[in-house]
């Protein structure tokens, strides 16, 4: 039998050298912009498209679009003929299609091949975990259904959270009301957001980034011990300082990555956002 085959999308943020090394294929999402539609990663890193934003027209709101179903089929058409076993992970389905675009795609697929597509009912780097987790198990030589329990077993103990600067954002997803969102900009007030069972769940508000800090390293340190985290940020420079500073006070020893924003996040956060992203030690 060969051996399990990991697809995930370029949400996940992984590197092409990460992907490549572990045997991950990463679809990618489209973005777009005044400038044209790009696809996120290797023609969008970070950096460009926070420097396209810079120059498009201004109030302009960036768009998504999950993987097509013809590039989903047109890869799963590739790996069949290597595997009779692929798991496809994905961005959760209440922030993209591409869960829904890859079952559709996995029909064609039946009899020929096991697919079984999950919902990571996470975002970015939480689902770079999972997609990880599941290429080592898969090189480790085991089977579909070990891989799925394993990432079943994940899934809850991954946690998103994040501090916005730019409410209409907010408002575009559903988040916040008009009002909400007017009155927010108008007093400076700032949201912080987590990711519960795959939806943007406002929790608090507050005035500046430093209590923004205060509240994100309260949260974070609510978990005993943490297997990996990473910090995600854009437009907050002073605060990703300070907070790694006290993250790494609160667990020493403990590794944080420090990353910017990728598009197909930001596209939903503004470009403006400070969070962290942790995979707390399970047992």
């Amino acid at each position: 039998m060969a051996r399990v085959i990991v697809v995930t999308d370029s949400n996940a943020y992984l590197s092409p050298r990460l992907a490549e090394r572990l045997g991950i294929h990463v679809l990618p999402h489209s973005i777009h912009l005044p400038q044209g539609t790009f696809k996120e990663g290797a023609d969008l890193p970070p950096s460009e498209y926070f420097r396209l934003l810079r120059q498009g027209k201004p109030g302009f709101m960036p768009t998504v679009s999950g993987p097509s179903l013809e590039e989903f089929i047109d890869l799963y058409g590739k790996l069949y003929k290597q595997t009779d076993q692929i798991l496809s992970l994905h961005v959760s389905s209440h922030l993209s299609n591409a869960v829904e675009t890859a079952r559709m795609a996995r029909r064609l697929f039946m009899g020929r091949c096991r697919i079984e597509v999950i919902d990571s009912f996470s975002t970015t780097v939480g689902l770079g975990y999972l997609a990880q987790a599941a290429a080592v198990a898969a090189q480790r030589g085991h089977d579909l259904d070990d891989c799925i329990r394993l990432i079943r077993g994940l899934v809850p103990h991954i946690y998103v959270f994040f501090l916005v600067k730019h409410l209409p954002y907010l408002e575009r997803e559903g988040r916040i009301s008009p009002a909400q969102s007017l009155l927010g900009t108008m007093l400076d007030i700032m949201p912080l957001l987590q990711i519960e069972e795959g939806e943007i769940i406002p929790l608090e508000k507050v005035r500046n980034g430093q209590q923004g800090v205060d509240k994100l390293v309260d949260y974070v340190s609510e978990f005993g011990q943490l297997q990996r985290a990473t910090i995600l940020q854009q437009g907050f420079p002073a605060e990703t300082t300070a907070l790694l500073e006290r993250l790494e006070a609160v667990y020493p020893g403990q590794e944080f990555n420090v990353l910017s924003c990728n598009p197909s996040l930001a596209v939903r956060l503004g470009p403006e956002a400070l969070g962290v992203v942790v995979l707390e030690a399970v047992s």
